[in-house]
């Protein structure tokens, strides 16, 4: 990135589609798994064309809950991406803060549902959401509920990373923080620290450190961690034991680095799994991370 008032040449652009629960679903639905994405509304621009066609050509079903009257009005939300040649990303949006009030939670598609999963981009809707889901019977997986007062479940899953929780570089202070979270909420919690893996556990499973799978090749780390969460769902679904839930949830995040975004070379479970066979040595130590999932 350039200095502040400096300037940097761009070597390559790409438009694609993006965002954590698009990203989620968009690896869920490319394994097999049957999800609806029940979004914000994208209002009528040349982006939200770009979004739609996107999502059909994937054969995404997507519920956009907007109120009928704010569609015009409503400002199509966009990321600006810019990946150094590291791999890593920073990030500017626009439209973001605004979606909230554009927003109806009516059309929420319940019936039918096993899990539920959420960010908290939209800070009374998305907290909502996660009450009713819960009222509903649903299973949840939070994603980045970070504030004391958030609704967590005991026996839900949580994840986050230390860009918004924990320590970064600091693997012991990351496991008293999981386990104080853990003690507060009762919940498994997954804390993920970028190459230095991430720490995970609950009241049944012993918290510890576990390691990253690693990234044959490092071009983006943007959607790493939906990767990771699409991954955790796809075996808790099937009633997978946790340790393998872990282990594919890993090795799919890690995967995904290889290419820009996190939707156009989604790793397919072929992949994920000889990754993981292929790495015995960082696969063995994920053994004893817990039992069966109960749901």
């Amino acid at each position: 990135m350039p200095a502040a008032g400096g300037y940097v040449e761009i070597e390559d652009e790409l438009r694609l589609l993006g965002g954590e629960a698009a990203n989620t679903a968009n690896a869920l639905s490319a394994w097999g798994d049957a999800v609806v994405l029940a979004g914000n509304p994208l209002g009528i621009s040349e982006e939200a064309t770009l979004l739609r066609e996107s999502l059909a050509n994937r054969g995404l079903p997507l519920l956009e809950m907007a109120k009928a009257v704010d569609l015009v009005s409503t400002v199509t939300p966009v990321c600006d991406i810019y990946v150094t040649p590291d791999g890593d990303r920073t990030m500017f949006g626009r439209g973001f803060s605004s979606l909230e009030q554009h927003l109806d939670l009516g059309p929420m598609p319940w019936k039918g549902a096993d899990w539920f999963t959420a960010e908290p981009n939209m800070e009374l809707a998305s907290r909502e959401a996660v009450r009713q889901a819960r009222s509903n019977g649903l299973s949840c997986y939070l994603m980045d509920f970070i504030r004391a007062d958030d609704p967590i479940y005991a026996g839900s899953f949580w994840q986050s990373s230390t860009d918004w929780a924990g320590h970064r570089h600091n693997v012991q202070r990351n496991v008293r923080w999981v386990k104080e979270w853990v003690e507060r909420y009762g919940c498994f919690a997954i804390l993920s620290d970028g190459p230095n893996g991430f720490v995970a556990g609950s009241a049944e499973v012993a918290v510890r450190a576990f390691p990253p799978f690693p990234a044959p090749v490092l071009v983006d780390t943007t959607g790493a961690g939906d990767l990771f969460r699409a991954g955790m769902l796809h075996g808790l679904d099937r009633g997978w034991e946790i340790a393998d839930c872990l282990r594919f949830g890993s090795a799919a995040g890690c995967l995904k680095c290889r290419s820009f975004g996190a939707t156009v070379d989604v790793p397919t479970v072929a992949e994920i799994e000889r990754h993981i066979a292929e790495n015995g040595e960082v696969s063995r130590q994920y053994s004893n991370g817990g039992g069966r999932s109960q749901v």
